[in-house]
């Protein structure tokens, strides 16, 4: 529920190569894909240019002066920025369920809120610090709200962006990797479930659970 600004990527281990003779695959090594600290340091300095070059263009809200904007660029550049890149835990499936999470979910899931008080909201969390522990914190209402609507986006922003063979405009490429891949050319169709589908699936066994252990507790 604190503020911690963070980007996840899921980048594609290779890259489709053209030439006269068509397209063929260059995967990337199972030990490297590029080096971490350049990353950190090219995404570091491209970060600060691009907040000098609004603070320069009049575009940034520095609460009429309040923000010394120079101060904080210096602290930002003197300072290692973190790139951290580990193997994935889990299989390609359980590795975009756990990325899913933060595109349909928001800062917090309901399970997590243990009680609510009349000015206060107590919720489960995990302790870094302390082994990763899972504890319970209060806080009160408007600072539960605060830190909750920190994680919603600006107008104007995204959640998800698309680059290379994932853009909109380069089915046709990710078609031919596919192919060079030895997948099918066509692309998978999206299935599209409807309410009554879903209602069926999900909300239909719930409830007959519910009314079959109601019907053995009598």
């Amino acid at each position: 529920m604190q503020e911690h600004l963070h980007i996840h990527f899921i980048v594609t281990g290779g890259a489709l190569v053209s030439s006269p003779t068509g397209y063929s695959w260059n995967p990337a090594s199972h030990k490297f894909l590029f080096p971490a600290l350049l990353l950190s340091n090219m995404f570091r300095n491209r970060f600060c240019f691009e907040i000098a070059k609004l603070w320069a263009d009049d575009k940034l809200n520095t609460n009429d002066g309040a923000l010394d904007v120079q101060d904080m660029l210096q602290q930002g550049l003197s300072k290692n920025w973190e790139v951290y890149i580990q193997p994935p835990l889990y299989d390609k499936e359980k590795l975009l369920e756990y990325l899913g999470r933060y595109i349909f979910r928001i800062a917090i899931s309901n399970h997590r809120i243990v009680a609510l008080g009349k000015d206060t909201v107590t919720f489960k969390y995990f302790d870094n610090r302390d082994d990763g522990k899972e504890k319970l914190m209060t806080l009160h209402v408007f600072e539960f709200i605060r830190r909750f609507l920190s994680h919603v986006l600006p107008d104007g922003f995204v959640r998800v962006r698309h680059f290379g063979l994932h853009n909109a405009g380069l089915r046709l490429k990710l078609q031919h990797a596919r192919r060079v891949l030895g997948e099918p050319f066509e692309l998978p169709a999206i299935l599209k479930l409807k309410f009554l589908d879903w209602f069926k699936r999900s909300l239909v066994p719930m409830m007959t659970r519910v009314f079959a252990s109601s019907v053995a507790k009598v």
